[in-house]
């Protein structure tokens, strides 16, 4: 695993990874390109499984060109980031479940992010449940403000609240 020092993205991104195809919908597209990176990423907590029902939940948390552009970084963010918050129980889709979060820097275009991915382990398996990505001047504002300025039309409360573990991560190295 690397440090987040903002200088060694794991991945770069143009920004135009899965725009509007015809024949294809978006989560198609997602889909077909986990499919070529093997459905799977190797995380510090075993292999996580990227697959539809990751992002049809990801995807139900609201998401914008900057986060759709993104899933293309999840793989790189699980088998080169950082844990942000280890494994254990949290309320997470309206229960409580063990989930643990993953975050690195990447570059999008010529702007630096970073994204985080928010992995659900049970005895059967570790999926993907979402992911925020988060213009890095951002953070700290979207930390301390109700007002979201990220990447998706996800909630604010959690938008802020994975912005919020981010920035006490940070700040803590």
């Amino acid at each position: 695993m690397i440090e987040l020092d903002f200088t060694n993205p794991v991945c770069e991104l143009s920004g135009d990874e899965f725009l509007p195809k015809e024949g294809m919908t978006f989560a198609q597209q997602v889909l077909e390109f986990f499919i070529t990176q093997g459905n799977v990423a190797q995380s510090p907590w075993g292999e996580v499984l990227l697959d539809m029902k990751g992002i049809q939940s990801d995807k139900s948390h609201g998401i914008g060109r900057i986060k759709a552009a993104s899933f293309a970084a999840i793989k790189d963010v699980l088998e080169k980031g950082t844990i942000i918050l280890p494994l254990d129980y949290y309320a997470t889709g309206g229960k409580k479940q063990m989930t643990g979060m993953m975050a690195a820097p990447i570059l999008i275009g010529t702007d630096s992010f970073i994204c985080v991915v928010v992995v659900i382990y049970n005895l059967q398996e570790r999926r993907l449940y979402l992911h925020e990505t988060f213009l890095t001047e951002k953070i700290p504002e979207i930390a301390a403000s109700s007002l979201v300025h990220g990447s998706s039309a996800a909630s604010p409360q959690s938008l802020g609240n994975i912005a919020k573990i981010l920035l006490s991560f940070l700040k803590s190295k």
